[in-house]
């Protein structure tokens, strides 16, 4: 996988919806390497595969939450 930045998908070039409308949507993740695995992603997700959309800026993201087990 290639080494990029953390971003959240709403941003990435990778997100099926290059226009999302609110960070809550779910589209499907297009990263080549795990496209096979055909992942519902929501825009507030995120992962270190990003990479900025054409024309999307600096990443303004989210820090994952901690998770509550």
């Amino acid at each position: 996988m290639a080494e990029g930045q953390w971003g959240n998908c709403k941003g990435c070039r990778y997100f099926a919806n290059q226009n999302p409308q609110s960070a809550s949507e779910t589209h499907r993740c297009m990263q080549p390497e795990l496209s096979e695995f055909e992942l519902e992603v929501s825009g507030e997700s995120g992962c270190n595969a990003y990479e900025a959309r054409a024309g999307v800026g600096t990443p303004v993201y989210e820090e994952p939450s901690p998770s509550m087990h």
